[in-house]
């Protein structure tokens, strides 16, 4: 009996789909840390975290229901719970509600209004425009949706009570800008998946070359916005050496790209580690200068 609840909830916990939560928790964090300039309490954190998780989770769950028969198509989706059978369709619409609502809650009850408004404005345009409208629709689908991937930042930073600014929309415009990049290379590794299940993303319908420019102008528009940051955010030589060195190894690795000297996949998982690593900058910087203020 044991044994089938833990099966149960591994599948729930696979059909969550935590590992693309989980970058884009990263930026919520450090955008709650540079909002106030110094460290958050620690329960505002873990309320904002469990909250913008939770929504997330339900966007990603519905994604899926509304995704089932072009899963089946794609070797890389087609274990998902609800493709296998694992999961029913009306069990994981309930536990994307479920999920919905509670995060809605935690973030509006235990943060603040504002918050709460955009993470769920971000879970409905993920829904329902991205899923939906653009993905099957364009290949422009993932510049569009990118807002909903951007939304952490803005929750973070008005988790905290302050005001959106110049510095919030800068760091989201970061994410934004790095998104399509990011997904175009990982549309490139599964071009045959995405053909297969007749999704109209970039890479399928152009060159291999022509892709990789549209990810070189993504990636340096990133890296532009990043260094930019630094003067915008007031913060110093930690951040802007960690932008800089990135940001030559961003382009260096879309240029390789271009030139088939790299695997799409080997931009793809860089560019993971390239927005962890600046957000983190940040964090190192407010540390690294609240320590000299304090000493």
């Amino acid at each position: 009996m044991l044994s089938n609840k833990i099966s149960l909830v591994k599948k729930y916990i696979k059909l969550s789909k935590l590992r693309v939560v989980e970058l884009l928790l990263v930026t919520t964090v450090p955008s709650m840390i540079v909002s106030l300039y110094s460290m958050p309490p620690l329960n505002l954190v873990a309320y904002t975290l469990i909250g913008g998780t939770l929504l997330a989770v339900s966007a990603n769950v519905m994604n899926q229901v509304f995704e089932i028969d072009r899963d089946k198509l794609m070797t890389r989706t087609s274990d998902r719970p609800l493709v296998t059978g694992d999961l029913q369709k009306s069990s994981a619409i309930i536990y994307s509600i479920a999920m919905g609502v509670i995060g809605f809650m935690v973030l509006y009850f235990l943060t603040t209004p504002t918050a709460a408004l955009i993470g769920l404005i971000a879970n409905q345009f993920y829904i329902f425009v991205y899923t939906l409208i653009l993905k099957p629709r364009t290949n422009q689908n993932i510049v569009i949706g990118g807002a909903a991937g951007a939304a952490p930042v803005l929750i973070g930073w008005t988790a905290t009570g302050s005001a959106l600014d110049v510095g919030a929309w800068l760091l989201f415009l970061l994410v934004f800008m790095w998104t399509p990049a990011h997904f175009w290379a990982l549309s490139i590794e599964n071009e045959s998946d995405y053909k297969n299940a007749d999704f109209p993303m970039l890479p399928t319908q152009e060159t291999h070359e022509r892709s990789s420019i549209y990810i070189a102008i993504y990636s340096c528009a990133t890296v532009l916005i990043s260094i930019a940051a630094a003067p915008v955010l007031q913060l110093g030589i930690v951040y802007l050496l960690i932008s800089i060195s990135l940001g030559t190894n961003l382009m260096y690795k879309s240029f390789s790209l271009y030139k088939k000297n790299i695997q799409p996949i080997k931009y793809f998982v860089f560019s993971n580690t390239y927005l962890a690593v600046i957000f983190l900058g940040i964090v190192a910087d407010i540390m690294w200068t609240l320590r000299g203020v304090v000493t």
